[in-house]
Order: C-alpha cells, then sequence, then structure tokens
C-alpha cells in the first residue's frame, strides 16, 4: 500500500509540476490572421489558455470602423474597438476557446492577432492550487506516519 500512494503521490507531484512549465513551451508566434472583405466578415482564433494579445489591422483607407470581439464559449462580446486608418490594441482574453474579431466598416483590411504573454485561466489554477494542495497534505499524512512508526 505504500509504494502504491507512492507512486501516486509522485505521479500527482510530476502532472502539478508539468502543468506549471507547459504554457512556456508554447509558440509566440501569431496566434492567427486574416483578411476583412466587407462590412460583417469575421476571422476567428482558439486559444488553448487565457493571454494577452496584440491586436494589428491594417486598412486601405482612412475610414472610422469598428473591430467586435465575440467570446464564442459565453456567447457575448467582450469589448468593441474603434479606430481610423490602421490600428494596434492589446487585448486580453480571458479563458480558453473561440474568440471571433468581427469587422464593421467599409472597403477591406488585413488583421494579425498575436500572442503577448500566456498564463492559465482561473479554472486551472483552481485544479492545480487543488492538486497541489491534496499532494501536501497527503505526503504530509504519510510522512507523520513513517515517524511515528
Amino acid at each position: 500500500m505504500k509504494r502504491f500512494a507512492a507512486f501516486f503521490l509522485l505521479a500527482l507531484l510530476l502532472f502539478t509540476i508539468e502543468s506549471l512549465l507547459l504554457p512556456r513551451y508554447y509558440q509566440k508566434t501569431p496566434t492567427a490572421y486574416g483578411f476583412f472583405s466587407d462590412d460583417g466578415s469575421s476571422v476567428s482564433v482558439f486559444v488553448p489558455t487565457a493571454r494577452k494579445v496584440a491586436i494589428s489591422v491594417v486598412t486601405e483607407n482612412q475610414d472610422r470602423y469598428e473591430i467586435e470581439v465575440f467570446d464564442g464559449v459565453r456567447n457575448r462580446f467582450i469589448t468593441n474597438l474603434t479606430a481610423v486608418g490602421n490600428m494596434y490594441r492589446e487585448l486580453e482574453l480571458p479563458d480558453s476557446g473561440t474568440y471571433y474579431f468581427v469587422y464593421r466598416g467599409n472597403g477591406t483590411a488585413r488583421i494579425a492577432v498575436g500572442t503577448l504573454a500566456m498564463y492559465p485561466s482561473r479554472g486551472v489554477l483552481k485544479i492545480e492550487y487543488l492538486i497541489g494542495g491534496t499532494v501536501a497534505f497527503v505526503l504530509a499524512a504519510l510522512l507523520w506516519v513513517g515517524v511515528k512508526q
């Protein structure tokens, strides 16, 4: 039984360490890029974790336009970015899932969405803290029992 408990704790410990280090290995290259042909066209991007992104839009004219960011998981708009001409904005995508960038304007435009920083979402952090706390508690209990014997 002690061997099973030791292997189980080791597996949980390795899982916790791996999940903390894994986001460092995600690529930081552009997350998405696309082309808006007319009013109402959109570009979608899937992000595996919460992240801060840079949104760059290049247009052919100097007309006013809007980029609406829609969260496909929560079914609501996150923000509305208004600009005239070319635009560069930084935005936080709060969770994993699919996000849609909807173009509201005349003419054509190109968009690039690049990752600036990544971090685990609140749900992932809760799970990691719960597993880490459980590992610490069970390890302390096993050590306590081993010391008493």
